[in-house]
């Protein structure tokens, strides 16, 4: 559990492509320092400690060395300004279905599916009480509403407003939206990470979890019942996932051979 995620700064995508592409150069390289990737591009110590921690967040390059997952490999060759609802929506579900970042995770999760305005304030007071068990009362008055509020930012003044989950209101307010539509590929791809990640080994997924569980697309990119299983209909009518619904049987299964890569092959094309 991490509660400085962002270190209260907003995603800055146009640094992050920038970064991304300087690592894509060292792709010879095992590891990619800070230090390297700050003295090439002209950026600060602190603002690559927390750029690099949100990349990490989104799945687009690995802890430690820095360097680039296939996801963030894909972005950089084919979507290198995070122009695709696809991309948006990919980043957005790696980062908001971890609990590792709780921040982020909470906010999602559960804030915004409870209530239709925000302040930063009131997140703050209802719904991370429970911190005080994990977290210095200084490090939560200092730091916990700089989070809360990177990440309302992130959705209402960044690439991320273009998913349509959050909006600016009056007086320092936010309110929900109403989200775009999930690409249904974007949403195969967030299904087989979740079925990686916290469903590892399953060859078949129930749908009632894929709607309801904690982490789980339904959850995290804000979906109804019937909006999941309108997506799931048209990725069997496609040949990409097999609807098992007879006798007892509410699911879909998973073939051995589609994988995250071979799903963003298709996207990215």
């Amino acid at each position: 559990m991490r509660l400085n995620f962002t270190n209260g700064y907003r995603p800055r995508f146009d640094q992050i492509s920038r970064i991304l592409l300087f690592i894509f150069s060292c792709e010879q390289n095992k590891k990619v320092t800070k230090q390297e990737i700050g003295s090439a591009l002209g950026i600060s110590g602190k603002q690559v400690e927390f750029l690099t921690s949100m990349m990490i967040g989104f799945g687009l390059i690995y802890p430690r060395d820095n360097t680039l997952t296939p996801l963030g490999k894909a972005i950089i060759q084919s979507d290198p300004y995070f122009d695709r609802p696809e991309t948006l929506w990919i980043i957005h579900f790696i980062v908001s279905s971890n609990p590792k970042w709780i921040v982020w995770y909470r906010i999602i999760n559960e804030v915004i599916s409870s209530q239709d305005r925000y302040t930063v304030k009131e997140v703050c007071d209802q719904y991370f009480s429970d911190l005080a068990i994990h977290f210095s009362e200084k490090t939560i008055s200092s730091e916990l509403p700089n989070e809360v509020g990177a990440v309302f930012t992130a959705y209402s003044r960044t690439e991320l407003s273009r998913l349509g989950i959050l909006k600016l209101g009056n007086s320092g307010s936010y309110i929900k939206s109403d989200p775009i539509d999930v690409p249904d590929l974007a949403f195969l791809f967030c299904l087989l990470f979740y079925r990686n990640n916290y469903l590892p080994g399953s060859s078949a997924v129930n749908i009632k979890d894929i709607c309801l569980k904690e982490s789980s697309p339904g959850k995290v990119l804000q979906l109804t019942e019937y909006q999941i299983r309108n997506t799931l209909n048209n990725l069997h009518d496609k040949g990409l996932i097999r609807l098992e619904q007879f006798a007892d049987l509410d699911q879909i299964r998973l073939s051995d051979s589609l994988t995250q890569e071979s799903i963003l092959e298709q996207i990215y094309e």
